[in-house]
């Protein structure tokens, strides 16, 4: 029975995905975050596997690493679940209502970043509506390109990578081999990369992240070394106001002139990831930690 329920899972997919598509279209943008707030509620009294990880790894930072804020289990999902749903309720929106949404500040950062003319790379994490970031940073007239992870069912692939793609993003499967991507900064794309996952297939190494060693993507971080490419880094965070809205703070380019001569992507790799411990402790329940971040460990 497991081979057949697993082919009707995924023939349920795509069908699932553009309801809940339709859904958010029609869902007024102020019952958005009601709707998600509920929905974590609910999910975090559940007796879900998720919810040990989130309270393992919550317990884990603040032990090693000195988070001083509580980890809200329901405003986890809740914030996952809303930056879902203004991703689909937005791709239907003009960019005048978009850019209602979502403010910008440090968008002299970019420009500093792509004016050499070979691109740059914008790292970020899935943090609050992450989703939104490339639209966004392509209103401010730059190209953008995103990497993404294909999923395990190949039209509902298709169709999520076209829904990035609406706004004009270029799509670059992440196993697909780096020449589309070099062809893209060499066309001075701004190239967006989420690297705060242990993600399988990715070079990887250990950095440290709420001082524990965690298993992080270096392959972006040797491409900048190797090639000079200028990398920063950027995310979205919710405002919490009336509207609604967001906020994508646009950071400095990373100076790496200081970088060491053994092993330079590794501590690349490390400031980046410091940046983003800074956003978690910002704010933590907009970060998403029901993913196993420490589960491999060196050795």
């Amino acid at each position: 029975m497991g081979r057949p329920l697993r082919a009707l899972r995924r023939s349920l997919q795509l069908p699932a995905a553009r309801a809940v598509a339709l859904f958010a279209a029609l869902l007024p943008r102020r019952g958005i975050g009601s709707l998600s707030r509920a929905v974590g509620w609910l999910l975090a009294g559940l007796p879900l596997s998720s919810n040990r990880v989130i309270e393992s790894n919550s317990r884990a930072a603040r032990e090693a690493g000195g988070l001083t804020s509580s980890v809200e289990t329901a405003e986890v999902y809740a914030s996952v679940l809303a930056g879902l749903l203004d991703f689909l309720h937005l791709s239907r929106c003009s960019d005048a209502e978009f850019r209602r949404i979502v403010l910008v500040e440090g968008a002299e950062n970019m420009s500093r970043a792509l004016s050499a003319g070979r691109g740059a790379l914008a790292i970020t994490a899935h943090y609050s509506a992450w989703e939104l970031i490339p639209r966004a940073v392509g209103l401010l007239g730059h190209r953008v390109g995103v990497i993404s992870r294909k999923l395990s069912e190949p039209r509902t692939s298709e169709w999520l990578d076209s829904l990035r793609s609406r706004p004009g993003v270029e799509t670059v499967d992440r196993g697909s081999g780096g020449r589309r991507l070099l062809e893209l900064l060499r066309d001075n794309f701004a190239i967006g990369v989420l690297i705060d996952q242990d993600t399988k297939g990715a070079e990887s190494d250990f950095v440290t992240f709420f001082g524990r060693p965690a298993r992080t993507p270096v392959g972006t971080a040797r491409l900048s070394v190797r090639l000079g490419i200028p990398t920063l880094t950027l995310h979205i965070r919710r405002l919490g106001d009336r509207e609604g809205r967001y906020l994508l703070q646009i950071d400095e380019p990373v100076d790496t002139s200081d970088l060491p001569d053994v092993d330079p992507h590794l501590e690349l790799t490390q400031r980046l990831t410091s940046r983003m411990e800074d956003w978690v402790r910002e704010d933590p329940n907009q970060w998403i930690w029901f993913h196993r971040r420490w589960a491999r460990q060196p050795g």
